[in-house]
């Protein structure tokens, strides 16, 4: 039993050095950590773009399919048409897709919306529809709604001989977007830009830009005008002159371009599909709360789990020492407890408990049973008393062999005629059990004698209690067996 506590401490001790050492070597290199990180935090920037893109092809997708449609293309042909036919057509992909979607019919002048908006396009606010019909391009993104600001992806529709139809699409909530930006300028201070082809900020993370009128040239700010973007222009002339003052990175396409100098880490996007460009601006890694905030928190996590993996490891230690106890401390015929266990388990029951009572029990006439049925019969005997001394009683109590056909109970806060009670009602249960022999058909009954003795635990050991209840027992044994016989001072 020492050596299990030894090997418990030992256990403990490796394991708290390992926390303390890991913590401080955490702590220690997390600077080195936030230097590394700089050039691959664009790679967490990622998914950001990933997302942008999704949520902008699907749409162009879906409208591409729908200018194209056969179905859609001659019902809106027809001399005359059912809005709820329409409706029912684009409410179905607006709800699919969760956007707006919307058609416009040169034919009949009209717009028609997933709302069930019915406009005419000699409307002021169908503006767009004009000018962008003149234009000799097929795909067109905009921005609408001034209310609800949305962007809207606009699709021609022309018929076989190429004639010119009216448009459809689909439009997207810029709030969506702006949740999405919002929340990586609040977790990492960046600042999310899209830049149209003409160079003005049409989206930021600030703010939603205006979107009245498409001649909104009093609400755009050109991105030449801000001057962490003439630094990125300097910063990117000075890499085609092999200039290495400056961290810059770009690939073959020049589709992502990156930039950090003393005061900022840019990153540029080229989102193809509406000839835009995004920039994501962030402060230095050594100014971003954020990265503290991560650290303690991934430190907490790491206690927490640390606990956790302590907490599994004492599981492990008692469930082995459990095992290792049952396998060196176990009778194996019985599977009871040993007389060394027996001994052990004592003197820990004695720091717990003021009062105790031992009782020796013995199967009478054991040697005859042997001698008359054999060994094996014998065993039998063994293993089914021992099955039911164990029955009903208290997690505290304990009963194992004693040796031969002797065995013992402990019984903690108990006092003699407590006791008595309680083995007698199992003296009663064996001899009530019918054994067969395998050499005969005759049922056999077995009995069992039990002295009982009660004590203090302070100061009086094991052996001298025992003295006592192995008097009561064989006065128990003399007096006709299977009874029980409590030791009296």
């Amino acid at each position: 039993m020492k050596s299990i506590k030894k090997f418990d401490h030992y256990i403990t001790a490796v394991f708290v050095i390992t926390i303390i050492v890991i913590v401080a070597t955490s702590f220690f290199t997390f600077k080195e950590v936030f230097i590394r990180s700089t050039q691959k935090q664009q790679e967490a920037i990622m998914p950001l773009f990933s997302l942008i893109t999704s949520e902008i092809l699907r749409p162009i997708t879906v409208s591409q399919y729908m200018a194209n449609d056969p179905f859609l293309l001659s019902y809106i042909q027809r001399d005359k048409i059912d809005y709820s036919v329409v409706f029912n057509y684009i409410s179905k992909v607006s709800n699919k897709f969760n956007t707006l979607s919307f058609i416009a019919i040169d034919k009949h002048q009209l717009l028609l919306d997933s709302k069930k908006k019915v406009i005419n396009l000699s409307s002021k606010d169908t503006e767009w529809y004009h000018r962008l019909k003149v234009i000799d391009k097929t795909e067109f993104a905009d921005f609408g709604d001034a209310e609800n600001p949305h962007l809207f992806f606009d699709i021609k529709m022309f018929n076989e001989e190429q004639e010119f139809l009216g448009f459809v699409g689909l439009a997207v909530d810029l709030d969506h977007f702006s949740k999405k930006f919002n929340e990586f300028k609040e977790d990492f201070g960046f600042e999310v830009y899209f830049i149209d082809e003409n160079d003005n900020i049409t989206l930021s993370s600030s703010q939603l830009m205006k979107t009245t009128s498409h001649h909104r040239r009093d609400s755009l700010t050109n991105i030449n005008e801000l001057k962490w973007f003439k630094n990125y222009q300097r910063a990117k002339q000075r890499n085609k002159k092999h200039d290495g003052k400056a961290n810059i990175e770009s690939n073959s396409s020049d589709s992502i371009f990156n930039f950090s100098d003393d005061n900022l880490i840019i990153s540029q996007m080229t989102l193809n599909e509406l000839n835009w460009r995004i920039f994501i601006v962030a402060p230095p890694i050594t100014e971003q709360n954020t990265y503290w905030q991560l650290f303690f928190q991934k430190l907490i996590i790491f206690l927490i789990v640390s606990l956790a993996l302590y907490y599994i490891l004492t599981l492990c230690i008692k469930s082995f020492r459990a095992k290792l106890v049952k396998d060196s401390k176990t009778d194996f015929l019985t599977q009871l407890p040993n007389r060394d266990f027996i001994h052990w388990k004592y003197s820990q029951l004695s720091n717990k408990y003021n009062h105790v009572s031992v009782v020796l029990a013995d199967i009478d006439n054991f040697k005859t049973l042997n001698d008359t049925y054999g060994h094996l019969f014998g065993d039998d005997v063994l293993k089914v008393i021992a099955k039911e001394l164990g029955k009903n009683l208290r997690n505290i109590d304990l009963v194992g062999r004693w040796g031969g056909e002797e065995f013992i109970f402990i019984l903690p806060d108990t006092n003699a005629i407590q006791a008595q009670e309680i083995v007698d009602r199992i003296r009663k249960n064996i001899a009530n059990i019918p054994f067969t022999p395998s050499s005969t058909s005759k049922k056999v009954n077995v009995t069992v004698s039990f002295g009982v003795s009660d004590s203090d635990f302070a100061n009086v050991a094991l052996e001298d209690i025992l003295i006592k209840a192995d008097q009561a027992l064989y006065s128990a044994k003399t007096n006709g067996r299977n009874q029980v016989v409590v030791h009296l001072e």
